[in-house]
This record gives C-alpha cells, sequence and structure tokens, in this order.
C-alpha cells in the first residue's frame, strides 16, 4: 500500500511530496482523498475532521513513505497500467494540476460531504465557515470544477 501511494504521488506533476510540516501533511491528505473519489481506491476509508476528510492511516503510511520515498521507482507500476486506471489517473492529474491547498481542502471537503447525503447548500455553507479565509466565490468556483468532473 505504502509504495503504490508512493508510485503514484511520484507521477503527480509537481507535487513535491513531504511530511514535514501540517501544509505538506494537510496536501497529502485531500490529494489521496481526491484521487479515490476518481475511482483509484488505495484502501483508505475517510471520515471528518476539522479540515475536512481525514485518514490516520494515511497519515501513518505518508510518514513510513518519507522515508522511502527515494527509492520509490518512477514509473507506474503494471496494477495502474489499466486503461480505466490510466484514463482516471490523467483525468485526476489535469484536475488537480495548478490547485493550492485551500482548493484541495474545498474540494475534498464538498465531496465529503456530498457523499454523507448533505444537500448542496448545506455542503457549501459548511465548508465556507469552515476557514475563516474561504470565501463563497472560491467555494462556489471548486463547486462547478466538482460538478464539471461528475463529482457534485
Amino acid at each position: 500500500m505504502i509504495v503504490d501511494l508512493g508510485v503514484l504521488i511520484k507521477n503527480i506533476p509537481g507535487y513535491d511530496f513531504s511530511m514535514d510540516g501540517f501544509g505538506d501533511r494537510l496536501r497529502l491528505q485531500k490529494t489521496v482523498y481526491l484521487l479515490q473519489a476518481f475511482g483509484i481506491y488505495l484502501g483508505y476509508d475517510f471520515s471528518w475532521y476539522l479540515r475536512g476528510p481525514y485518514c490516520t492511516s494515511l497519515t501513518i503510511n505518508g510518514f513510513a513513505l518519507n522515508d522511502m520515498y527515494g527509492n520509490i521507482p518512477d514509473g507506474l507500476e503494471a496494477k495502474f497500467q489499466s486503461a480505466h486506471k490510466q484514463g482516471a489517473f490523467r483525468r485526476f492529474r489535469s484536475f488537480i494540476k495548478g490547485k493550492n491547498t485551500d482548493q484541495l481542502e474545498i474540494l475534498a471537503s464538498l465531496h465529503y460531504l456530498k457523499q454523507t447525503g448533505m444537500s448542496d447548500e448545506d455542503a457549501k455553507s459548511k465548508v465556507e465557515q469552515k476557514q475563516e479565509r474561504f470565501t463563497r466565490k472560491d467555494v462556489e468556483s471548486m463547486w462547478q470544477e466538482l460538478s464539471g468532473q461528475g463529482l457534485a
């Protein structure tokens, strides 16, 4: 599971993997949550926490990966070579390209709340209220991006 995680992270253009700071760990949580939302399930189960979807075992595995990241192969392993997974991974990489950690947090939070059955408006309001710096415009923009992928 840790090697699979490392292989995928290594194949996300521009992703500078680290577990050094809180922002690094938050980015990993939201990136993997969204990766699974795109259909590449790595076995992580998320629950709601202060900053949105969170998985304790992912944090543990992230620290283990930190120690071995330099030894992870650069290419995608055979298990990720199926046409379905390649297509999902391409869509995912295109979707998160250029997004900052706040945007990933908004996206993952909106998706998670929708999966719990929360209404669109309630999900947007909850995410907007979660961080003072999240504006309605930010939330609406990320909602539109999720909708465009069929994830809202």
